[in-house]
């Protein structure tokens, strides 16, 4: 059988949520990482997966600090992700060049986006390295919504206010638009 894979396949499953990963400590190193690959993997005990590529600087920060936070940010944002995204942090301070603006964690050392809407603050727990990239696992061990307007407890963002960006492809992002309720009449 010959394979007819497409060099970009994983396009199939986009577009996806585009976050902003942070892990290391402000006196050492700071990696800072646009992530679409992130999925909750377990409610109890609460759990997020994180596919990373191994050569980058923000994965050699989560192998030595064992923490991270995924950051929500909006659309607002959308140039810092693709900044972050394009370029590596082993070739330059990331922080210092995009004017990041960080903040203090609650519940672990690496810090959030001052930024964020909403922080994901995770505890490594295990990995599995599977070729290029490793798959991260991790102890959500603080989650908070900081921008409250847009958020609903009982169900998520609310479509018509937060404009989560959803990436495409290269420099092309989307966002939420309108909401469809399945089962809904038409």
């Amino acid at each position: 059988m010959v394979s007819s894979l497409p060099e970009y396949w994983y396009l199939i499953l986009h577009p996806r949520p585009a976050y902003v990963v942070v892990s290391g400590r402000e006196k050492s190193s700071i990696g800072v990482m646009a992530a679409s690959w992130v999925s909750p993997v377990s409610e109890e005990p609460p759990r997020i997966t994180l596919a990373i590529g191994v050569n980058s600087h923000t994965y050699s920060m989560i192998k030595e600090f064992k923490d991270f936070t995924v950051n929500i940010v909006f659309t607002d944002l959308v140039n810092l992700i693709w900044d972050v995204g394009r370029t590596s942090g082993r070739k330059l301070n990331k922080v210092r060049e995009f004017k990041i603006e960080l903040a203090e964690s609650r519940s672990v050392g690496s810090p959030r986006l001052a930024k964020a809407r909403a922080v994901i603050e995770a505890s490594l727990w295990r990995e599995e390295v599977l070729g290029d990239t490793s798959l991260v696992i991790a102890d959500v061990v603080d989650a908070y919504v900081l921008d409250r307007e847009s958020f609903n407890e009982k169900y998520g963002w609310k479509a018509s206010k937060a404009q989560v960006p959803l990436h495409l492809w290269g420099r092309a992002f989307t966002s939420l638009g309108r909401l469809i309720l399945a089962g809904a009449e038409k």
